[in-house]
């Protein structure tokens, strides 16, 4: 599985988990990727087959639905963060092994297809 970190997390965790093998973006800190809205993001996150890494619930839970329902684009998954997760510097470390065991879980690009799952 690929990724995509929405713009709340740090793009150091992107850059951690890619010097450890795996293939994750960061919408922050990338000039072209910083202020689309959720729907852009959810639109790029199919065109590149990664799964969407957010804690945004309240926006992208619609945008889940609205894509595997019928005639909907379909997703390569959706990651939710539970909003109490802590995102500072030095928790960087901690959803880098979080996002890790689910990068573990599900290995292949169409594991996650459709489906969500939480840290």
């Amino acid at each position: 599985m690929k990724l995509l970190l929405d713009e709340m997390l740090s793009p150091a965790i992107a850059q951690l988990l890619r010097s450890r093998g795996h293939d994750v973006l960061a919408v922050a800190g990338d000039r072209q990727r910083e202020g689309m809205s959720d729907p852009e993001i959810m639109a790029l996150a199919r065109a590149e087959h990664r799964a969407v890494v957010t804690n945004n619930l309240r926006d992208y839970r619609p945008l889940h639905y609205e894509a595997i329902m019928a005639g909907g684009g379909g997703h390569y998954g959706m990651v939710f963060m539970p909003g109490a997760f802590r995102r500072t510097k030095r928790d960087i470390g901690q959803i880098a092994a979080a996002l890790e065991a689910k990068l573990a879980a599900y290995p292949r690009e169409e594991d996650l297809a459709n489906g969500e799952t939480w840290l």
